[in-house]
């Protein structure tokens, strides 16, 4: 479905309708769109198999379902396997625990991070509908600026509004990353997502700084990208400071809540502030390579579709 012509809107649909039918024992509805109706007969027609789906092959139907009615692109790497490599108990965002085809705020959903793109992998999160609502078309300086309010807005708390914040962060800024701020890592990144290189590094710290040794293995690996020696000081007070923290934490928090306590981001945009631009670069290429990460090109995001603001072209019309 990343095919940009009329004809291909059409297409799009008769796949679609060819899938619910092989993938599915669902009833066809005469509310369906022609074109999805047209490709389920055909598939009808030929008498293909059909399959019993599971919940990711039902959530990808009507994903792609109701972003054909909106005129949204969906990306050919959307996929059931995506959508169960995505897949978590716990909503990143409110922290309730993710419930299935109850009709509840509690339900898991999919949502794309940044609303003026397509439903591309590196787009996606997985949340509640309780948080998806309230996100809704928000940009993401609009949900930035609600977290800084002091009272909840449309159902979430402020420290929700910074945690959907931090989701959206990466596929905000994907085309721009020096204009990104730094904000604390306060929620776990969807697996696929978009990342900023700050990101990254806040993960790799979160990660792995709760041991000694793996604290101390990380200030060896960054410190190639340390021109100077007060760079290389900056870095290890970094990773001392998230060491500590984290053993500071009460039990029923979560990791990612480190980098609300004070002095955390001050000591990581210290270090930041040591590193000149290929210092950057190099810590930048450090994290990815230790995440196993792979590199977001201008190839990769036309996948997005943000010249169209991830819509069809004709439904735009």
């Amino acid at each position: 479905m990343t095919h940009t012509t009329e004809h291909d809107l059409a297409e799009a649909g008769r796949r679609l309708g060819h899938d619910i039918h092989t993938r599915t024992r669902w009833e066809r509805q005469s509310g369906w769109p022609q074109p999805v109706r047209e490709g389920l007969d055909a598939a009808a027609h030929a008498r293909l198999a059909r399959g019993t789906p599971d919940r990711f092959v039902r959530k990808w139907l009507q994903l792609r379902l109701n972003a054909w009615r909106r005129g949204r692109i969906v990306d050919d790497e959307v996929t059931p396997a995506l959508l169960r490599a995505l897949d978590i108990t716990h909503c990143p965002v409110t922290r309730a625990e993710l419930t299935h085809g109850e009709r509840l705020d509690t339900d898991w959903s999919i949502d794309r991070l940044n609303n003026d793109a397509a439903y591309a992998a590196g787009n996606l999160a997985v949340m509640s509908v309780r948080a998806n609502r309230a996100k809704g078309a928000r940009s993401f300086d609009e949900v930035l600026a609600l977290a800084g309010l002091p009272h909840a807005t449309a159902g979430l708390a402020p420290h929700e509004w910074l945690r959907l914040a931090t989701l959206m962060l990466g596929p905000a800024f994907a085309t721009r990353h020096g204009a990104a701020p730094a904000l604390p890592l306060c929620a776990p990144l969807p697996c696929r997502s978009t990342r900023l290189a700050l990101q990254q590094i806040q993960r790799l710290l979160t990660l792995q700084s709760r041991r000694p040794d793996g604290k101390n293995r990380l200030v060896r690996d960054f410190r190639p990208a340390c021109r100077t020696e007060r760079a290389v000081l900056r870095l290890r007070t970094l990773a001392d400071a998230v060491h500590e923290g984290l053993k500071r934490l009460p039990a029923e928090a979560e990791c990612w809540d480190v980098w609300l306590q004070p002095g955390l981001m001050p000591a990581l945009q210290a270090w930041r502030d040591t590193l000149d631009a290929p210092g950057w670069a190099c810590a930048a290429r450090i994290a990815g390579q230790l995440a196993g990460a792979r590199r977001e090109t201008a190839q990769r995001l036309q996948a997005w579709r943000l010249p169209s603001r991830g819509y069809h072209p004709l439904a735009m019309r």
